[in-house]
């Protein structure tokens, strides 16, 4: 630059800015105003969502705050609004939330360790776990009734491999076990009685002193089976005994009858059972529309989501974690034990909140199962008959009587207070686990 000359200030004569000076000004400006502009639509649509959603609850608390009573949890369900309670659907809904946590949060962890640690190297097991992967993000925008029908042809039903579910279909009796030696098996009105009434298909009618009963089964007999003395045997139901004749259906065309007397050997066959019926620890196959089946069902539906948010709470741990760890001499599994889970633990509560919030807000898998709408009892193992929550709401709600609305509406507030504890817990979680990483 000679001497005496005035330095360039990039401004044309009058003061004006250059043309790509302007340019830029002008493009600034309008990135400001579309900001600007976006911030006041998000705004505005969290508002107008916010305002939505506290009219909705104001609008069940005060029609439900009525009903809002320790009656309501005390109280079965009736015919009569006064006397309505959820009882049975509450504690429903806890047992099949009980039985989602511990079925499904281990099957969904375990799996998206196994997809994220464990990748394959060769092209068949990369094609498997593409396979893999496509299946679980389709699975997790599956509608719940679908999964409802799965879970009535893979847990109550059981692809019919133990037969029909219903118990009605079948005969209950009881092994008893005598202080003779003897066993019978026979139908009883009354175990509790005595002297106990028994009907056996080859005793007749027995009347038993209760201090001879060394020991009492029940079981539900599917088959008869008659081996009589002429060599013959005969399988089939049990249409009628008496004293006389002993009538065995074989099939819908065929029916077979003899006396008690040409008996030779008897024998049943049997629901799949362990356990007593009023036993914590009774398990039997089928499942039928049991809690267990409602559980396994639910844990289906949350599966896909816990999968793929524990992923994701895999995926965020630094890799450094993971090259530290092998640095020091760890095999894979002590990393992941020691020092990736404890890591993702936080990210994996999250995702267990939010499949638990919607499995127990879930009906319609439930209803495809055979969940009951009106039941008098709280279940006594898994096998139980069940209600919950939701169930009872519809059922509420979809009643003609104005009442029974607002005991719906009670209803949801006691649903949404059971979500808030089971929330509060894994947050107590996952922050137990997130203070010392931090």
């Amino acid at each position: 630059m000679s001497a005496g000359l005035p330095a360039s200030t990039g401004m044309l004569p009058g003061g004006q800015p250059p043309a790509s000076s302007r340019d830029d000004l002008r493009r600034r400006r309008n990135r400001r105003l579309k900001n600007q502009v976006f911030l006041v639509v998000c705004i505005g649509a969290t508002s107008i969502s916010v305002a939505v959603l506290l009219l909705l609850l104001g609008s069940i608390v005060v029609q439900g705050a009525k009903y809002l009573d320790l009656d309501l949890l005390r109280n079965f369900a009736s015919r009569k609004p006064d006397e309505a309670g959820i009882k049975a659907a509450l504690w429903g809904s806890i047992w099949l939330c009980g039985i989602c946590l511990v079925v499904a949060v281990p099957l969904g962890i375990c799996t998206a360790i196994f997809l994220e640690e464990y990748k394959p190297r060769g092209n068949t097991g990369k094609r498997m776990y593409g396979f893999i992967q496509l299946n679980i993000s389709n699975l997790a925008g599956v509608p719940s009734i679908v999964y409802g029908i799965l879970g009535l042809t893979v847990f109550v039903r059981m692809f019919g491999l133990f037969g029909s579910p219903n118990l009605s279909v079948y005969d209950e009796m009881y092994r008893l076990r005598l202080a003779d030696g003897r066993t019978v098996l026979a139908e009883i009105v009354d175990i509790e009685a005595d002297p106990v009434e028994a009907e056996s298909p080859v005793e007749g009618t027995l009347s038993i002193p209760r201090a001879e009963i060394v020991e009492s089964d029940r079981f539900y007999a599917r088959r008869h089976t008659f081996e009589l003395r002429d060599g013959r045997t005969i399988t089939g139901d049990l249409s009628e005994f008496t004293t006389e004749t002993i009538t065995i259906e074989v099939t819908p065309e065929l029916t077979e009858q003899f006396a008690p007397a040409d008996v030779a050997g008897y024998r049943t066959k049997n629901v799949i059972e362990h356990g007593e019926p009023e036993s914590f620890f009774y398990l039997r196959l089928p499942l039928s529309g049991s809690v267990l089946a409602g559980g396994l069902t639910l844990s289906l539906v949350i599966l896909p989501i816990l999968i793929i948010a524990s992923r994701e709470a895999l995926r965020a741990v630094p890799p450094s974690l993971r090259e530290g760890a092998f640095a020091l001499g760890s095999t894979r599994w002590q990393m992941i034990w020691r020092m990736i889970l404890p890591a993702s633990v936080p990210g994996i509560m999250t995702g267990t909140i939010l499949a638990i919030s919607r499995a127990i807000g879930e009906a319609a898998p439930l209803l495809v199962i055979g969940g009951i709408l009106f039941i008098m009892f709280t279940p006594r193992n898994m096998m139980d008959d069940f209600a919950a929550l939701p169930l009872q709401i519809y059922n509420w709600a979809s009643r003609p009587q104005a009442e029974f609305h607002k005991v719906a509406a009670s209803g949801i507030i006691v649903l949404l207070g059971v979500l808030l504890v089971f929330n509060a817990i894994a947050i107590v979680v996952r922050q137990k686990f997130q203070r010392p990483l931090q």
